[in-house]
């Protein structure tokens, strides 16, 4: 006996049916009929209201199921995320590396603004001590046998220390080469020094992405991203992307947005032709993210709609393609899982989420400790357990996603928003169930950007 999964969900758009399947991401389109004849199915016909080829089609890609098919996927979900909370022995290493708590920018929404240093003295000595340390530890885990190491290079500002990193990266790409072990470096910079004398220095086999922000139209960006003399910015970074894409460095734009400047965003993708050399988009790739704790922040309601309307230019230039991946449910990243994984400043010290790095009352331990207690986790700290417990998804919102057919497409949002609505710094979108229709949007959104 076959029911249709509660994973199903049917869309209606630009009058197109669509049925997208949450547990495994199949989408098809199907027509008015099949649709009628699968409300008949769902109140009380036989399944013989279906032909074959309907029928074999639902269950082969899992929206008709046996009983106790959602029950089960439930357990599954539960069970995939708490192994990948416990589990210290993957076979990927991941280190998020803030080599710096300087910056050339002065951006007004930066979440590290409080804890960054005006001091301009480079911190070598304690940089180069935590770049041994940190080689030691990779190379434990490689002794291991670990398959892949990643590295994030970060700040402050990463490229103010760009003689350190340049060889770091050589450093560590050759001591993995010895062990046969992929490695990757991603770069988080606001792109103003990455000129080609410094990205020449980087083996780009095993650059990931680079990451650079930009906020609008050159006037709007220089009035937000740049330093205290407000300098132009805007054309060196354009520069710099343009550089690195004609080198095959994939560059990630990232597009900051809020109520300021949706307006300037939109006008800049409008224009982006006549900025950027788009024979080379194959190296470009875009990340539209929300501005938030600010008084011109949107909320996460709101933020789809204008996040819709950004992706939409971006599909019709061919910049963007529609997401609608649906994975086993795990861990949002490293801030609540016990894994291996670091996310550790220039200074040695550990903590749970790149948003808390430089700010002592949430480090965790230090590199220096964990090595030396043989890569045992010290770190029972309440910061661990806040993030570990207290923000897990076996906590909050009554523990109902593992039960929501939305939660692999999901995964759960990020722990430190998750804890901005704990303490009523964000709307409380378990309320009402705002975060499915939240969800929901977004998928609505993806599918209609197919053909775009």
């Amino acid at each position: 006996m076959y029911n249709f999964s509660k994973y199903m969900e049917i869309f209606k758009i630009n009058n197109k049916n669509y049925i997208f399947n949450l547990n495994n991401g199949c989408l098809i389109e199907v027509d008015d009929s099949t649709i009628g004849k699968m409300e008949l199915f769902k109140n009380g016909y036989q399944e013989d209201i279906l032909n074959n080829l309907e029928r074999q089609t639902l269950i082969d890609n899992q929206f008709l199921v046996s009983e106790g098919f959602d029950e089960k996927q439930e357990k599954i979900n539960h069970l995939t995320y708490s192994i990948s909370k416990y589990n210290n022995n993957k076979d990927f290493l991941k280190v998020d590396f803030a080599l710096t708590d300087k910056c050339n920018f002065n951006c007004p929404y930066c979440f590290e603004c409080n804890n960054l240093s005006r001091n301009h003295e480079h911190n070598c000595k304690s940089l180069i001590e935590t770049g041994n340390e940190l080689y030691s530890y990779i190379s434990k885990f490689l002794e291991k046998g670990i398959k892949k190491v990643e590295i994030v290079f970060y700040g402050g500002e990463p490229t103010l220390e760009k003689d350190f990193v340049a060889d770091y990266i050589k450093r560590i790409y050759l001591l993995c080469k010895e062990y046969n072990t992929s490695f990757q470096y991603v770069f988080i910079t606001n792109g103003f020094l990455f000129t080609k004398d410094f990205s020449d220095r980087l083996p780009k086999d095993c650059c990931k992405f680079i990451q650079i922000t930009i906020d609008g139209e050159k006037e709007f960006h220089n009035q937000r991203r740049t330093n205290l003399a407000k300098i132009n910015t805007f054309d060196k970074i354009i520069e710099n992307v343009n550089q690195l894409i004609s080198n095959r460095f994939y560059v990630v734009i990232r597009l900051n947005i809020d109520k300021s400047n949706f307006e300037s965003i939109g006008a800049f993708i409008d224009n982006i032709g006549e900025l950027i050399d788009l024979k080379h988009k194959q190296y470009l790739g875009f990340d539209i993210a929300r501005v938030f704790g600010s008084d011109m922040s949107y909320d996460l309601y709101e933020y789809e709609k204008v996040r819709k309307v950004l992706l939409s230019k971006l599909m019709k230039i061919g910049l963007s393609k529609p997401r609608l991946s649906c994975k086993a449910l795990t861990t949002f990243c490293i801030a609540e899982s016990l894994s291996n994984d670091l996310v550790l400043d220039y200074k040695g010290n550990l903590y749970r989420c790149w948003n808390n790095v430089f700010d002592d009352k949430f480090k965790i331990n230090t590199l220096r400790d964990l090595m030396k207690n043989n890569l045992d986790p010290l770190d029972h700290t309440d910061v661990t357990l806040d993030f570990i417990e207290n923000l897990s998804l076996e906590n909050v919102n009554n523990k109902e996603c593992f039960k929501c057919k939305y939660c692999k497409y999901c995964q759960g949002i990020c722990p430190a928003i998750r804890r901005s609505i704990l303490n009523g710094i964000e709307e409380n979108i378990y309320k009402d169930d705002l975060c499915k229709k939240i969800i929901r949007e977004r998928l609505e959104n993806e599918i209609s950007f197919i053909g775009v």
